[in-house]
């Protein structure tokens, strides 16, 4: 239950000899690859010695309840928009005004700005750079880390029909653009996760932008000891309502192998929420209820024994910036088969940890998908687990990645002390 902030004092606490950093985000608990990129980079920054971190959580949904809202006018008596969600100490949780207008959850806020000025950097973990907006004027170096721009993510969603509801969605998509470009320049870094959008950003006009992806700790996201298991369930992990994920796709995909192959291991759909409807009836319609195994809100450890079990992970997704997913399958070794979005080709190298398959034609994708896990599973697949490992090892390691990240405070900080 949210609770309201009464004592600001101690919003922040000072520690002793560590810079302190702001990780602003949003929908932490809603949002699988910002809640998983938030937490890496919390707990390398911790492990450092060297950065004091606290969240802080901006509302995302038009019913958000911490948020004065249009449609509830008694919302507006609320004092303030900072609540406390969770157990965590370090957690923050800040609403809108107006939040059920999208352009107005990146408009600033006057407590929100106040609590930042006080910490020596703000990096803020996005989907869309527009959630850097609220807080370009706190006064900090800001550091944007995205992982793509809106009118590229909304584009991947499967098309609908014309609508009034359609005509609003483009509407906010096209303010929130706007939004994000002047995010973009204002911002102090951008640290993006693929090699298309930086080219993008370059190209744009920008010089303050870097390739750094976020990783994975491999110490906790690594292989079975007894090696690649040929026997293993087909897996998938992903937020299970998110149209973009394409799982319909890897159901039709499922539906072919299981027919060139009767004796085809099952198919486990991991990840946040709940299954789509629609893909529900797919699986029934297809007959593929007693082989299609869906496991929501797994924990960590679970999770982990997931990837280790499997045989070969999988993603059709329309879109994706990294897909931090796939290089936690890779850390645990195992291949993979997916869509060539820009963030899959960043991970996998096709061919050698994994196959990459075409996003077009679209009709062609379930067989494709199905084809390349025959090959994985008829021969390819202890090789390919080696390699993954080591790619994941060489390139999204903890350690490689973060450094990254701490290169470019250690540049802004300096940069920042130099001209007081």
């Amino acid at each position: 239950m949210n609770q309201p902030v009464k004592d600001r004092a101690n919003l922040l606490p000072i520690r002793e000899g560590t810079r302190r950093v702001a990780v602003v985000t949003h929908g932490l608990h809603r949002s699988g690859g910002v809640e998983s990129v938030v937490s890496w980079l919390c707990e390398g920054l911790a492990a450092s010695g060297r950065y004091a971190v606290d969240i802080h959580d901006l509302a995302m949904s038009y019913r958000d309840s911490s948020s004065r809202r249009i449609l509830a006018p008694r919302s507006w008596l609320q004092p303030s928009v900072l609540t406390r969600k969770g157990e965590r100490p370090d957690e923050w949780y800040w609403g809108a005004n107006a939040v059920e207008l999208e352009f107005m959850r990146y408009r600033p806020r006057r407590e929100l700005t106040k609590a930042l000025a006080g910490y020596d950097l703000i990096q803020v973990v996005c989907g869309s750079p527009a959630w850097a907006a609220p807080i370009l004027n706190a006064g900090p170096p800001v550091v944007i880390q995205m992982a793509t721009l809106v009118e590229w993510e909304r584009d991947s969603y499967p098309k609908a029909g014309a609508s009034a509801v359609a005509a609003w969605r483009a509407m906010m998509t096209r303010i929130t653009a706007r939004i994000e470009r002047s995010a973009l320049s204002a911002a102090d870094a951008v640290l993006v996760e693929n090699k298309v959008i930086l080219d993008w950003m370059r190209t744009a006009g920008h010089s303050n932008v870097v390739l750094a992806p976020p990783g994975v700790d491999t110490t906790i996201f690594s292989p079975p000891s007894d090696g690649w298991r040929a026997d293993g369930h087909l897996l998938s992990v992903c937020r299970l309502a998110d149209p973009r994920k394409g799982l319909d796709r890897m159901v039709r995909a499922y539906g072919k192998l299981v027919c060139d192959r009767p004796d085809a291991p099952p198919l486990v759909l991991a990840g946040k929420g709940r299954l789509d409807p629609s893909i529900s009836a797919l699986i029934a319609d297809l007959g593929l209820n007693r082989r299609i195994v869906v496991r929501a809100d797994v924990p960590v450890n679970e999770l982990v024994e997931l990837y280790r079990s499997a045989s070969v992970f999988l993603q059709t997704s329309y879109e994706e910036g990294l897909g931090l997913s796939v290089i936690e399958a890779m850390a645990c070794g195992v291949p993979s088969v997916v869509t060539a979005t820009y963030g899959a080709r960043e991970s996998v190298a096709d061919g050698r940890t994994g196959w990459l398959v075409p996003l077009e034609p679209a009709a062609d994708v379930s067989r494709s998908v199905a084809a390349r896990v025959h090959e994985i599973l008829d021969g390819a697949g202890a090789s390919m687990a080696t390699a993954a490992r080591r790619r994941c090892e060489e390139h999204f390691s903890r350690h490689v990645t973060l450094r990254r990240f701490i290169d470019t405070y250690d540049r802004l900080l300096a940069h920042g002390a130099e001209t007081r």
